[in-house]
């Protein structure tokens, strides 16, 4: 049933409820027109118009300023957080044209995505990019999230995926520990704990699957929740780990690490760039999906041989 306009034009709106409650905080027009970013006349118009409205007297004299009165006062108690919700509940639709807002997991966002973004960034000015990371795998038709870097083979229903790079494992050690690792021969890790993520807890399994010259007896163990925090610990000299090329290299190239085999354990699984095709800022996201492609480029090219079998 459609409602009255007469009932309609008695409602509120939100902005003069706003307005009211902007006042109540700061005792001043002006104040409260500056926090709003409206003009003080517009202000003080907005709450004219609710207490035409509402038929009710809701703000007074107060030597230079102006106070609720008590009507006014039970109008703002009765609202409680009202405006607090709908702010939250509609902020997410006011973000700017120019804003992505991107998904992914925290090893790769800290260790690959921003050391490259000011590039990003640079090349493009007007498009403002907002990372959040998780482990789990964002919903992107229900979340306000328009695009994700994900681990995994490349196929996800709905989504449109672009290979950034295949993973390519590597045994990492700190210099401080590498005197007492002879490279190539597996034995002399005897006594050097293995570092493992709960998050991957099946690397070192594919490695010594791939390497038959590991050591058959089990290792001392380090164990850690992420690749992030197998990294950390790898540079500060509790063990071996075994992280990503792409994660790694800048530690080698700079002393802080250094490689236990001569080549990568190559796996089938990669990141990929993915978006809904009717993606919000379609635009923008293939603008970033192009940049970041060619900033893989090095490392897709390290993992273009045939990955091993896992």
């Amino acid at each position: 049933m459609t409602e009255p306009a007469t009932i309609r034009s008695l409602q509120p709106s939100a902005r003069a409820l706003a307005a009211l409650a902007g006042l109540a905080a700061r005792g001043s027009l002006t104040e409260a027109a500056a926090e709003l970013g409206v003009t003080r006349s517009a202000l003080s118009h907005r709450i004219a118009e609710l207490e035409h409205r509402l038929g009710a007297r809701l703000v007074r004299k107060a030597g230079r300023g102006l106070r609720l009165t008590e009507d006014g006062e039970r109008l703002l108690a009765s609202m409680g957080d009202a405006l607090d919700r709908i702010e939250a509940a509609v902020q997410p639709f006011r973000r700017e044209r120019g804003q992505i807002r991107l998904s992914t997991v925290s090893t790769f966002a800290s260790h690959w995505l921003l050391p490259r973004v000011a590039e990003f960034q640079a090349g493009h000015p007007h498009i403002e990019v907002a990372i959040s990371t998780t482990t789990r795998a964002v919903d992107l038709a229900r979340e306000d999230i328009d695009g994700a870097i994900r681990h995994g083979l490349g196929a996800w229903n709905g989504l449109v995926s672009t290979l950034l790079f295949r993973e390519t494992l590597m045994p990492v050690v700190a210099p401080s520990l590498a005197s007492r690792i002879a490279a190539g021969t597996r034995s002399t890790w005897q006594g050097v704990p293995l570092i493992r993520a709960r998050s991957r807890f099946a690397d070192w399994s594919k490695w010594q699957k791939a390497d038959r010259s590991f050591p058959k007896r089990s290792l001392k163990c380090l164990t850690v929740e992420t690749r992030a925090q197998a990294l950390d610990a790898a540079l500060a000299g509790a063990g071996i780990a075994l992280i990503d090329m792409a994660y790694v290299g800048a530690h080698v190239s700079a002393g802080r690490l250094a490689l236990l085999a001569d080549q990568p354990l190559k796996l089938a699984t990669g990141y990929y760039f993915v978006h809904r095709a009717d993606a919000r800022n379609l635009h923008l996201l293939e603008a970033f999906r192009a940049w970041a492609v060619e900033a893989a480029r090095p490392f897709r090219r390290a993992a273009e041989r045939p990955p091993a079998q896992n």
